[in-house]
């Protein structure tokens, strides 16, 4: 869980909100430009966070074994705003976002998003 949690806090917040989300989908809804530069950098690191993150959950429910764990509810935000980018896919987490993402506490605490015209629903 620790493991997890440093990987989303020292690597993936960073990549997954702010060089994707924020580029691909937040600056461009404000009339902004997109760094695609930026965008072009994260995609390669991102793939690397979420292989990892892939890699410990391996056949677990959850990201760090078979109950949920802060691990999950750490990552949930973080994959909810990244899903929202176009490139925001990663096939081996889906049923994980699945499992996390219709939670009936996570339903109730989703801030709705600003940005739907570029909403693509993937993980």
């Amino acid at each position: 869980m620790n493991q997890i949690i440093g990987i989303l806090d020292s690597y993936a917040y960073q990549t997954l909100v702010w060089d994707i989300y924020v580029e691909r989908v937040a600056r461009p809804a404000s009339g902004t430009a997109a760094d695609e530069q930026k965008i072009a950098g994260a995609l390669p690191k991102a793939e690397i966070c979420l292989t990892a993150l892939a890699d410990l959950m391996e056949d677990a429910p959850w990201l760090a074994g078979a109950a949920i764990t802060l691990a999950d509810l750490h990552a949930a935000p973080i994959v909810a705003v990244f899903r929202l980018a176009p490139k925001g896919a990663k096939t081996a987490l889906l049923e994980w976002w699945e499992r996390v993402g219709m939670r009936p506490s996570f339903l109730r605490t989703q801030v709705p998003a600003r940005h739907d015209a570029h909403r693509v629903g993937t993980v």
